[in-house]
C-alpha cells in the first residue's frame, strides 16, 4: 500500500517511505537511491534543527543506499546532492551548505567522485566539527552570542568595531558545530552588558561608530549607559559624567533618520538629577514632537488569538513607543528642573494633544511635572487630553494627576470626577470615587462628590471604604475617616463590608479608646464571614488590649465558622487557626476571672467543632 503513495509530494509520505526502506537496505537500496535523486525535497527529510539533524532521515537513507546501489544510481544520487540547495540556508550565508554536508558525509566515501570529494572537503573546512546527529527530544535552547565571553574580555575597540561590521544584519545562524549561534541581536546584547560594566569606554566607542552600522548597536550602548546610571542612583556615584553621556546622545541623535529615540528617552528618564545641557533637552523635545512612532494604536488592534496587543492598555503601548517614551523623559527633565518648561512647553502641549491615545496617556506624567510651574495650563491641557477617548481614564497617571490637581483647583477638575463616576468602566469609577473621597478629607469643595460616592453604586462605596479604611490611624484625618467608615460596616453589599473591615490592619496605630470604639461598631454590625476574616487576621498580629470585645469577637466567629473551622479545604480553617491564637493568648495573659471564664467557654465550643490549630495552642500553653 505504501508504494501507491510514493510519488506524493508531501514530506510526511517521504518520511514514511524512507524510514521503511532504510530498515531493509539490501532490498530497497536501488529504489532508495532513485527515489532520493528524483526530487530534491526528499533530500531534506528529517527533524527540526533543535531536535537533531535537519536532514537526518534523508542522510540515513543515503548512507544505506549509497554503499549498495548500482554505480549509475550512485552517480545520479551524488549529482542530486551536489546540486542541492536550501532556501532557508540561502538567506543565512554562515549556515549555507550545512544540509549538503550532512548528505555528502552520508555517501559512501569510497565511491565519491573528484567533484564530490572536493565539495566535501570545502564544506568540512567551513564546518570543521560537523557530524550527523540522531534526533534529540525537543528542547528550548537559548541562542548565544557569536563571540564567547572570554574572547569579549580581550577585545579592543577595533575588535568591537570589526565584530559589529561582521555581524551587522546577520540573524542567528548555525555554527561550525551545527549549533544555533547568534548574530546582530545577540552581539548587541553583549554590547549593552559590556557598556554597563565600562560606560566611559563604550561611550567613547559610540563616537567612533560609523553611521552605516545598525541602530541596534547604538541602542545597546545607550541602554547600557542608562542601566549603569539607574543602578548607581544618579551621577554622584556613577563614573560617567553628564557631559560624557550628552556626547553619546549627540552622536546618536545625529544618525540618519534618528532611529534611537526610545533609547535616548530611556537614558534621560533613568538619569535623575543630571544637569543636561540645553541641546540634549532640545533633542528630547524633538522626539516628543516629530518622531513618527507610534503610527497607529496597536493597543486597540487584535493580536494572534483575537485579544488586543498590550492587553488593550494604551499606556503600556505608549511607553513602548518613541513619542510615549519621550513623554516620560520630558517629565523627568521637568521634575529635576521645573524651569526647563521654557524649552519644553511646546513638547508638553504636543504630547498632551497627540493624535495617539497611547502617547497622551504617557503625557500625563509630563503634566504632573508641569503642575509645579503652571497649574492652570496643566489642568486645562489635562481636561483637553481626556476628552478625546475614554480609554485614557483608566491609565495610571490619571488618578495621580487628579489627586495633585485637585489640591490646586478642585473646581477645575470637578467635571473630570463627574465623568469618571459616570463611566461604564468599573476601574474608572473606582479611581474617581477614591479621589473624590481623598480630596474631601481636606477640601470642602469635594464634599458633595464624596457624599455622592457614599450613596452611590457598590463600586463607588467600596472605593470609599478603601480610602477611609486605609486612613483610620492618620493623625490629621483619622477621626473623620473612622466616622465615615462605620456606616460601611452595615452596607448591604458584602464586598463593601469586607473592604471596610480591612481597616483593622491599621488598628495598632490607634489609642485603646479609639480601638474600642471602632471594634465595637464593627461587632454591632453583625458581621459575616467575609468581614470577619480580615479582622481576625489583623487582631492576631496586633497587641490590642480589649478583652471584653475580643471575647465578643470570638463568640461571633465561633458561631460563623463552626461548620468549617476544622475543614482544611475551607478558608474558615485559617480563620480558626488565628482565632485559636487570639483566644488562648487572651486566656493566658488575663487575670480577670470573668474573662478567663469566657475564654474557657470559647475554647470548649471551638474544641467541640474541631477548630484547626486549637490543640497546638493548648499544648503550647501547657508547656
Amino acid at each position: 500500500m505504501l508504494a501507491d503513495h510514493c510519488e506524493s509530494p508531501h514530506d510526511s509520505i517521504a518520511y514514511l517511505v524512507l524510514r521503511a526502506w532504510t530498515v531493509a537496505p539490501d532490498v530497497y537500496a536501488e529504489r532508495m537511491a532513485q527515489y532520493l535523486a528524483a526530487d530534491a525535497r526528499r533530500l531534506k527529510i528529517g527533524y527540526s534543527f533543535n531536535g537533531g539533524s535537519g536532514s537526518y532521515v534523508s542522510a540515513q537513507a543515503t548512507r544505506a543506499a549509497s554503499s549498495r546501489c548500482s554505480p549509475g544510481q550512485f552517480d545520479a544520487l551524488e549529482h542530486a546532492i551536489l546540486s542541492f540547495s536550501d532556501d532557508l540556508e540561502a538567506r543565512r550565508p554562515q549556515s549555507r551548505g550545512w544540509r549538503q554536508l550532512e548528505l555528502l558525509l552520508a555517501l559512501d566515501g569510497c565511491r565519491l567522485s573528484a567533484a564530490g570529494n572536493a565539495r566535501l572537503r570545502e564544506l568540512q573546512r567551513k564546518f570543521p566539527a560537523a557530524r550527523i546527529e540522531p534526533p534529540r527530544a525537543l528542547e528550548v535552547t537559548a541562542i548565544g552570542s557569536p563571540i564567547s565571553e572570554n574572547a569579549q574580555a580581550k577585545m579592543s575597540d577595533e575588535h568591537w568595531l570589526r565584530a559589529m561590521r561582521k555581524y551587522a544584519r546577520v540573524e542567528d545562524t548555525i555554527n561550525g558545530k551545527g549549533r544555533p549561534s547568534g548574530g546582530e541581536l545577540q552581539l548587541a546584547r553583549d554590547l549593552e552588558s559590556r557598556t554597563k560594566e565600562d560606560p566611559i569606554r563604550f561611550a567613547t566607542l559610540a563616537t567612533r561608530m560609523e553611521n552605516e552600522l545598525p541602530a541596534t548597536y547604538f541602542d545597546a550602548i545607550i541602554r547600557g549607559i542608562a542601566e549603569r546610571l539607574g543602578s548607581q542612583n544618579g551621577p554622584a556615584t556613577s563614573s560617567l559624567t553628564a557631559e560624557q553621556a550628552a556626547s553619546v546622545i549627540r552622536r546618536v541623535h545625529g544618525l540618519p533618520n534618528r532611529p534611537c529615540g526610545r533609547s535616548i528617552a530611556w537614558l534621560i528618564e533613568k538619569s535623575s538629577g543630571f544637569n543636561w545641557p540645553s541641546d540634549v533637552v532640545d533633542a528630547v523635545a524633538w522626539y516628543a514632537i516629530n518622531d513618527p512612532d507610534p503610527e497607529q494604536e496597536f493597543w486597540s488592534l487584535p493580536a494572534n488569538g483575537g485579544k488586543p496587543y498590550y492587553a488593550g492598555d494604551p499606556y503600556t503601548a505608549g511607553i513602548n513607543s518613541t513619542r510615549g517614551a519621550a513623554a516620560g523623559a520630558v517629565a523627568q527633565l521637568l521634575f529635576d528642573v521645573p524651569e526647563r518648561i521654557e524649552r519644553l512647553e511646546s513638547a508638553v502641549h504636543q504630547l498632551t494633544h497627540d493624535s495617539s491615545v497611547a502617547v497622551r496617556s504617557c503625557a500625563m506624567a509630563a503634566l504632573l511635572a508641569m503642575l509645579n510651574t503652571n497649574a492652570e495650563k496643566a489642568i486645562s491641557w489635562f481636561k483637553q487630553s481626556l476628552s478625546t477617548h475614554p480609554a485614557i481614564f483608566r491609565t495610571p497617571y490619571v488618578e495621580r494627576l487628579l489627586y495633585y490637581a485637585g489640591y490646586r483647583d478642585y473646581a477645575a477638575i470637578g467635571s473630570i470626577i463627574d465623568s469618571m463616576l459616570s463611566s461604564v468602566d468599573p476601574s474608572v469609577v473606582e479611581a474617581g470615587a477614591r479621589q473624590a473621597c481623598v480630596l474631601s478629607l481636606s477640601i470642602e469643595a469635594a464634599a458633595a462628590d464624596a457624599e455622592r460616592v457614599q450613596k452611590g453604586t457598590p463600586t463607588m462605596r467600596k472605593a470609599a471604604a478603601e480610602v477611609y479604611a486605609r486612613n483610620i490611624a492618620d493623625q490629621a484625618v483619622g477621626a473623620i475617616c473612622r466616622e465615615r467608615l462605620k456606616p460601611f460596616f452595615i452596607d448591604p453589599d458584602e464586598g463593601v463590608r469586607a473592604e471596610a473591615a480591612s481597616a483593622f490592619q491599621h488598628i495598632a496605630g490607634l489609642t485603646t479608646t479609639e480601638q474600642a470604639d471602632l471594634l465595637a461598631a464593627f461587632l454591632d454590625s453583625a458581621p459575616g464571614q467575609a468581614a470577619l476574616e480580615p479582622v481576625v487576621r489583623a487582631l492576631e498580629d496586633s497587641p490590642v488590649q480589649l478583652p471584653d470585645l475580643v471575647c465578643k469577637l470570638g463568640a461571633i466567629c465561633v458561631n460563623a465558622f463552626r461548620a468549617e473551622g476544622g475543614d482544611l479545604s475551607k478558608a474558615g480553617a485559617m480563620v480558626a487557626m488565628d482565632l485559636s491564637k487570639i483566644v488562648v493568648r487572651l486566656y493566658s495573659q488575663t487575670e480577670d476571672p470573668a474573662i478567663q471564664s469566657q475564654c474557657l467557654a470559647l475554647i470548649d465550643d471551638m474544641e467541640t467543632h474541631h477548630f484547626y490549630g486549637l490543640s497546638d495552642e493548648l499544648r503550647r500553653l501547657d508547656r
